[in-house]
């Protein structure tokens, strides 16, 4: 089996700063990809990046910030901002279809505003989006599905669409926009440490139900301590509560998706204690698991 089939990105393609080729003849770069992916790993590069997860859930890392994400999820990450979004997959599960995504340089935007001054506020747009800006409600409907539309069109009407989705986020009521990563932030503390990030995240992700501090910190190479650290530093989350979030998602995905007995999902989810599993859970969730199953039956 592959190792992207098995929900693992391989060590060999753990990134650095993505260079993103632009096409010869267009601004505007839209692309679209399954999961896993090489492409889906923790990175950064100089593009502004509008994103659509089509399909599944699961958490959003964007700089120090970490959120839930369901399909509909639409986004807006700043340059050189490390991202990632990482999916509630069961072992051995693709999605095919969930990501859609179109990138544009800083620089293209500054142009348009000082060409139309109409679309001046699209700068405090591109500000905002330095934390990551994510939509909700009706304005991630709109945008995602301006932003699926523009796969469909030439160069120059993908230059209308780019306008309209900038727009929808400049307009967004303010319980529809919200950021993610802290005031603070400052993106170089990541810079440079992709490989060491995406070996953790890799190592984690495939060995979910089992993995330890020490067993992700000997496949980083480095010390429990000093890996504690690296990881609260460069994640923004520490290596506990990352692992209990993805735990917890996986646990949704095989409740919603299987009908497997709740005693067995526990156990794929890595909790041996079924009380600390039902805690763990409902901190998550605000659900035990069987109500989760319940609330989730369609």
């Amino acid at each position: 089996m592959d190792a992207r089939d098995a929900g693992m990105i391989p060590y060999s393609d753990a990134g650095s700063l993505e260079v993103i080729v632009p096409d010869g003849d267009a601004a505007i770069r839209w692309s679209s990809h399954g999961y896993p992916s090489a492409l889906a790993r923790w990175h950064y590069h100089p593009q502004i990046e509008i994103h659509l997860i089509r399909e599944g859930s699961g958490q959003l890392m964007a700089g120090d910030g970490l959120m839930p994400f369901e399909a509909g999820h639409v986004a807006m990450i700043g340059s050189n901002l490390p991202h990632n979004w990482l999916s509630d997959i069961i072992p051995g599960e693709r999605l095919a279809h969930r990501d859609v995504l179109c990138h544009v340089r800083p620089q293209t935007l500054r142009l348009l505003a000082s060409a139309f001054p109409e679309t001046a506020g699209f700068e405090q747009v591109v500000r905002r989006a330095s934390h990551a800006l994510v939509l909700s409600g009706d304005s991630a409907h709109e945008a995602g599905g301006l932003l699926e539309t523009m796969g469909e069109h030439d160069a120059a009407r993908r230059v209308a669409d780019l306008i309209a989705i900038l727009t929808v986020f400049q307009q967004a009521p303010a319980d529809e926009v919200r950021t993610v990563v802290t005031p603070g932030y400052n993106p170089q503390v990541a810079f440079g440490a992709e490989d060491d990030v995406n070996i953790a995240i890799a190592y984690i992700s495939s060995h979910l139900d089992t993995v330890t501090l020490s067993d992700a910190a000997e496949a980083a190479s480095m010390s429990v301590s000093t890996f504690s650290r690296f990881f609260k530093r460069v994640a923004g989350i520490g290596f506990a509560d990352f692992v209990r979030r993805l735990r917890v998602g996986r646990a949704c995905r095989l409740l919603t998706c299987t009908d497997l007995p709740i005693a067995r999902i526990q156990r794929m989810s890595g909790y041996d204690n079924a009380s600390n599993f039902n805690r763990r859970f409902r901190d998550e969730t605000g659900m035990t698991p069987s109500q989760y199953r319940h609330a989730h039956a369609s």
